[in-house]
């Protein structure tokens, strides 16, 4: 992409398509104008946007969100370890002070030791309290006194933030791992599909599809954006699966690019929904985004969906991203 001839990228800022307003382009939705070589995609496919910002200041409400936002399997991860290696430090605290100083333990070897300190720290730290063994002594007290203060401090905010994860709403789509540009009606369409994973209801879901690529402006490189107009952009109920489709007209600014070279552009198709929660009564919001490696020119999306013999509408889920080529 050298030059703005037809068929490459850069040649949709400079044709008379674009010049005589035919193919808008749009304002920057936030993202950046300015373009550097090297770039990876503006959107992950997980829906993060893909920025990270050295020497911003943190505080406890960035940790928050930051903990809030973590996969349950780390989350849970980091909380064991927490827990595990906040008691291994009091059980070597009463180690040290002399395990003598807990009444009702039978002093023995160093690893039976810690192993009762272990325990009984344990037992302090989630105010179980059994009462076999008990401290004894100012220190051991004093020692006591400051784990159940932190053990309570930190269930509370384990609570908290267990809390705050089961009543963020959130969708849950899966969007197909590749769009499609295939044969419609007079003409071609991208095409991508989505499904909905949980069995809560979506109400009013809108669906909002942008194209950035890059090209030559005053001799600096900057970013392009435009509008990639649906057939349909909204739909009132989303309990299954929904293809969206973009037709190529000559309004389309992926008429001015050569299809069967998409796969070498410099591109990416930006994904925005927004739905209404029936069950948190909120909106919830999901990304996702296609680089030109990601579409597949001349295939069609293969059926996810059967009726069984009871009259049900079936979804294959995992078929959501099959795919075969166009006959």
């Amino acid at each position: 992409m050298d030059s703005p001839t037809p068929g490459n990228a850069l040649y949709l800022h400079h044709s008379p398509e674009f010049s005589k307003g035919m193919i808008k382009q749009m304002k920057d939705p936030g993202l950046g104008s300015k373009y550097r070589p090297g770039e990876k995609r503006l959107v992950n496919p997980d829906g993060s946007f893909n920025i990270h910002k050295l020497g911003a200041p943190s505080n406890l409400r960035d940790t928050y969100q930051w903990l809030v936002k973590l996969s349950w399997s780390r989350f849970l991860a980091l909380t064991f370890v927490i827990i595990f290696g906040l008691n291994l430090l009091f059980a070597l605290a009463y180690v040290a002070i002399g395990v003598e100083q807990l009444q009702g333990n039978r002093p023995g070897t160093f690893w039976h030791n810690l192993g009762e300190a272990f325990f009984f720290s344990f037992q302090t730290f989630t105010t179980v309290g059994y009462g076999h063994i008990a401290p004894l002594g100012k220190v051991a007290n004093f020692i006591a006194v400051i784990e159940l203060y932190v053990g309570l401090m930190v269930m509370a905010i384990i609570t908290g933030l267990l809390y705050g994860r089961f009543a963020k709403p959130s969708l849950r789509l899966l969007f197909s791992k590749n769009a499609v540009i295939t044969p419609y009606k007079n003409g071609k369409a991208l095409m991508f599909r989505t499904v909905n994973l949980r069995k809560s209801d979506l109400l009013e879901v809108s669906a909002s599809v942008s194209l950035t690529m890059h090209a030559k402006d005053h001799g600096e490189e900057k970013r392009k954006y435009y509008r990639l107009k649906l057939e349909i952009d909204r739909i009132e109920f989303f309990p299954g699966t929904w293809t969206l489709v973009h037709p190529i007209d000559e309004h389309s600014p992926l008429s001015r690019i050569d299809l069967q070279k998409i796969a070498k552009e410099e591109l990416e198709i930006i994904i925005q929904l927004k739905a209404f929660d029936d069950t948190f009564s909120q909106h919830v919001h999901a990304r996702y985004s296609y680089l030109g490696s990601e579409i597949l020119v001349d295939h069609e999306f293969a059926p996810a969906s059967y009726v069984d013999d009871q009259g049900n509408l079936i979804i294959e889920v995992q078929k959501i991203h099959a795919t075969q080529p166009v006959n």
